[in-house]
């Protein structure tokens, strides 16, 4: 796997990157969550934007790729919503995140199977959602079940949903349930490197790590990259974005 190597070439040589640990707790709805979610979406090639013009109670939608070559846009409404509410924020988030997974899987997240046990568990959970749900038909329901059902899940469950349904892997087949454990392809380097913003924004971090890791804890680093382990890289890139992400300051390092 040639991203593998490309990796391992740029952080195994005296400084590796560090920061793998994906043990600290999970705060939904914070602006961490956001940041973090806003740059999956966008490594998919989604534009993320803001609108201040959207009608009725819109708080946000996502708009799929047209034919004309415009569309792919995951859309805030500010004027419906707070934008300094990050619980707002991140149900937006959540749910129109959750069309753009059904883009790249070209379908359906999960398996038709797996709907009535979604369905119980929003009635349960969230009536009113389910009540909103009753507006709509056929697939088109399904589509805004699996919708309303992300915003119930833990930042750390969509963060893994994500990187199921939107891996570029060729001659993954649509619609085959993002819940599924099978072991995938090996991912191309585009894909793996996409979770930072490619090439460029990873050797950018890089640097960064050079004057804040442990050895210890760049060493680690090493070990993974050179797994082969697409899932398990994915994610340690995910962690060193989040430890850059803290170092800045949020009102100087804006995403969206």
């Amino acid at each position: 796997m040639r991203a593998r190597q490309l990796l391992a070439s740029l952080l195994i040589p005296t400084q590796l990157l560090g920061f793998l640990s994906l043990t600290t707790p999970a705060i939904a709805d914070s602006w961490k969550d956001v940041e973090d979610l806003i740059e999956l979406v966008k490594g998919t090639g989604t534009k993320v934007q803001k609108l201040d013009t959207c009608d009725g109670q819109t708080m946000g939608f996502y708009q799929p790729p047209r034919k004309d070559g415009s569309g792919d846009r995951l859309v805030f409404c500010t004027n419906n919503i707070d934008m300094e509410d990050v619980s707002a924020v991140w149900e937006v988030l959540a749910h129109e995140s959750a069309h753009v997974m059904q883009a790249c899987n070209g379908g359906l997240i999960w398996k038709a199977e797996y709907h009535p046990r979604l369905l119980r568990n929003l009635k349960s959970r969230a009536p009113h959602y389910a009540s909103i749900l009753d507006q709509y038909r056929g697939r088109d329901k399904m589509m805004e079940l699996e919708a309303f059902d992300m915003e119930l899940k833990s930042p750390e469950q969509v963060v893994d949903i994500f990187l199921r349904a939107c891996s570029k892997n060729e001659g993954s087949s649509n619609n085959s349930g993002a819940g599924d454990s099978t072991t995938q392809p090996s991912e191309s380097e585009e894909s793996i490197l996409s979770i930072v913003g490619g090439e460029d924004s990873f050797k950018v971090l890089l640097a960064w790590a050079k004057e804040n890791y442990t050895r210890e804890e760049l060493v680690e680093l090493g070990e993974i990259l050179q797994s082969g382990d697409a899932p398990k890289i994915k994610r340690a890139l995910i962690a060193l974005l989040r430890r850059f992400n803290q170092s800045q300051s949020y009102e100087n390092y804006r995403l969206f």
